[in-house]
């Protein structure tokens, strides 16, 4: 049974969750509404309410984050393999990567929930999958992808919604699903772009749907005609982004000197599995496609020609 939401079941409801479409080439099975799906099928994931409402007897206290370097306090429990998540602004979830599932809070603000799930409890489970997150949004360039990698506040998710406002599909603005094999591939995430409110003015995405997050930021709903489904695009480049009070520039950076960017850019758990993983990954990943560093101004009336510059140099067979 498909349908395209999941407004008309209640929260007594006895039907089967419903494929609703797909994020990080997930095809999700659920209830619940989401504003940020794509089209398309993929593997299994059900997403269900409610969550837990603590840890379980058997897990401990693996990562946590909190403010300043992060922008909002979060612990994760584990009990080796099934994870709890606590988000101090959505509540607990509960995620189980081999069965494919997650489990939700109630909330009262869904945006927020959903948008709280295309992060750590999607990434858990894509993780397990085998593949690598990266820190970075992703954009779409004759058909490959491009990530576009930094840390917070270096204006990737300005670029990021630069680039649907010139007419090319965003993949995801903050977190990267990479697929490393034969050919090295993204799979496109969330549908969303999160706009800084200073930002929104100078950039306007055709066909995108806002919905108020509560925050400093605008969040958008790309355009559902333009958002593709969740197949996998061959990775053209990785550019980390800098800044350059006067010009753009850029510059190939080595595979060995990419590995230490783009590890702080990763995600591993705390254990040696997890770090010897990602390491592999990274090293794979840093080999496999080009990596370039990217000086530019981070003005807005510099977009436009830091888009050019970027479409210039991975235009297919360009570099």
């Amino acid at each position: 049974m498909r349908a395209q939401t999941a407004g008309g079941l209640g929260a007594g409801a006895l039907e089967p969750a419903w494929a609703l479409g797909t994020c990080f080439g997930f095809e999700i099975r659920s209830r619940l509404p989401f504003r940020y799906l794509r089209g398309g099928g993929g593997d299994l994931l059900e997403i269900t309410t409610p969550g837990p409402r603590g840890p379980l007897d058997d897990d401990r206290l693996v990562l946590n984050w909190a403010p300043p370097v992060h922008p909002f306090r979060a612990q994760l429990y584990s009990d080796g393999k099934t994870f709890r998540l606590l988000v101090d602004d959505a509540g607990w979830f509960s995620i189980d990567p081999s069965a494919g599932s997650i489990a939700v809070p109630d909330a009262h603000d869904p945006l927020r929930r959903e948008e709280r799930v295309w992060g750590l409890p999607a990434l858990l489970c894509f993780v397990h999958r085998g593949d690598l997150p990266l820190h970075a949004a992703a954009v779409e360039i004759d058909g490959e992808a491009v990530l576009l990698a930094a840390p917070g506040k270096f204006g990737k998710t300005t670029l990021a919604a630069a680039f649907a406002a010139a007419g090319h599909r965003v993949l995801a603005e903050d977190l990267a699903c990479v697929r490393l094999g034969d050919r090295t591939e993204v799979i496109p995430g969330p549908a969303m772009v999160r706009v800084r409110r200073d930002a929104s003015p100078h950039i306007v995405i055709p066909g995108a749907v806002r919905a108020e997050g509560g925050d400093q930021r605008v969040h958008l709903a790309l355009d559902p005609r333009l958002r593709g489904d969740c197949s996998p695009l061959p990775l053209r480049a990785v550019v980390l982004l800098r800044e350059d009070e006067t010009k753009i520039r850029f510059e190939r950076v080595s595979a060995s000197r990419a590995i230490a960017d783009l590890w702080t850019l990763s995600f591993h758990l705390p254990t040696e599995e997890g770090r010897t993983r990602t390491f592999a990954g990274v090293a794979d990943l840093a080999s496999g496609v080009e990596v370039w560093d990217l000086a530019r101004p981070m003005r807005f009336d510099a977009l436009t020609d830091t888009i050019a510059a970027i479409v210039g140099l991975f235009r297919t067979g360009a570099s």
